[in-house]
């Protein structure tokens, strides 16, 4: 697993602890929204790899973008980051290419918990 990968895991496992600690059962699709850092074919997989065994068995993961509004401090111009924008775990002003830590950009939301009940 790379970088971003492990980055990705830790936050379903973080999201999965959460939706079980909140006692929800009988979950059809869970609906969330991830920074662009995160990768949805990621989440997704590590989610599938995770939930057996887990009130979430036989659920899906949606994942929809969750947008970032930065600024950069080099040039000031302020943008929408996109995936394209992230490398490794950095952010790339698309302006004039400074670098800002990933670390600042947006996580995941969770936006809707379907349930067969």
């Amino acid at each position: 697993m790379g970088r971003g990968a492990v980055h990705d895991h830790h936050a379903v496992e973080a999201l999965i602890d959460r939706l079980t600690r909140a006692g929800l059962g009988g979950v059809t699709e869970v609906r969330i929204q991830a920074g662009a850092a995160f990768s949805p074919e990621a989440l997704q997989q590590a989610y599938q790899m995770l939930t057996p065994d887990t009130p979430l068995e036989g659920s899906r993961l949606v994942v929809a973008d969750l947008a970032e509004e930065r600024s950069c401090a080099a040039c000031g111009r302020s943008w929408a980051v996109t995936r394209e924008d992230v490398v490794g775990h950095v952010v790339v002003c698309p302006s004039c290419g400074a670098l800002s830590p990933i670390e600042g950009s947006a996580g995941i939301e969770v936006v809707g918990v379907t349930s067969g009940h």
